[in-house]
């Protein structure tokens, strides 16, 4: 279990760097740092980064620290692209409803695919989740949990599509939206709504997995569009 959690650890930071995550310097978190945020020991996280390395992703400089050397945003603009989509283009509405579509069979898709370690690491996003009173960090878990589940489907053409939306929810108008919309009443129901669809997933049922999806969708959508 513990290679196999190394190895979605490896998923999701490659993720993270193909998204521009880690700031126009390059600078990778330590492994004191992913250790904390995955909830693992940290020779977990140097079997990840490892990887990582090897990929070619990533390179340690020794007394600088580790830094991207091998991004991949590229490859999420000309997928747009060959859409036809222009991500700074979409609306807020557009791409709730757009997620609203794509999301409820992921995370039906995630039920009947997940691993024990997928999940694992489910859970302990979602506890941190629920431990942080930062709305920055909530965000970051919230997101972290939405990609897991994609992850979970195991299925690599959703993933990509996954990649294209995450990009998108980081333009001004998604953002501005979000923080108007943050409380902690909001993020208590977030929580739960979360909570229900991994034990959902957990319960290895789609049909739950899906319906506990979209409800959490439309509180997102009633949030960030009617609120």
């Amino acid at each position: 279990m513990r290679n196999t959690v190394s190895t979605r650890i490896s998923e999701l930071l490659r993720r993270d760097i193909e998204s521009g995550a880690f700031g126009p310097d390059g600078r990778f978190p330590t492994e004191r740092d992913l250790a904390e945020r995955f909830g693992v020991a940290r020779n977990t996280v140097r079997r990840a980064m490892d990887s990582l390395e090897t990929d070619g992703h990533i390179t340690r400089q020794v007394g600088r620290g580790t830094f991207v050397t091998n991004t991949s945003s590229g490859e999420n603009a000309a997928l747009a692209a060959a859409l036809g989509v222009v991500p700074a283009d979409i609306s807020p509405r557009d791409l709730i409803e757009a997620r609203m579509m794509i999301e409820p069979a992921a995370a039906a898709a995630a039920a009947a695919n997940a691993t024990d370690a997928d999940i694992e690491l489910l859970m302990k996003a979602q506890a941190a989740s629920e431990d942080t009173s930062v709305m920055e960090e909530f965000e970051r878990y919230d997101a972290e949990i939405h990609q897991l589940i994609f992850a979970m489907t195991h299925n690599q053409l959703v993933q990509r599509i996954d990649e294209m939306l995450r990009s998108m929810r980081d333009n001004a108008d998604w953002l501005a939206a979000k923080r108007n919309a943050y409380s902690s009443e909001l993020k208590a129901r977030y929580v739960a709504q979360h909570a229900a669809i991994i034990d959902a997933v957990r319960r290895r049922s789609p049909k739950a997995a899906r319906e506990a999806m979209m409800l959490h969708l439309e509180e997102v959508r009633r949030a960030l569009l009617e609120g």
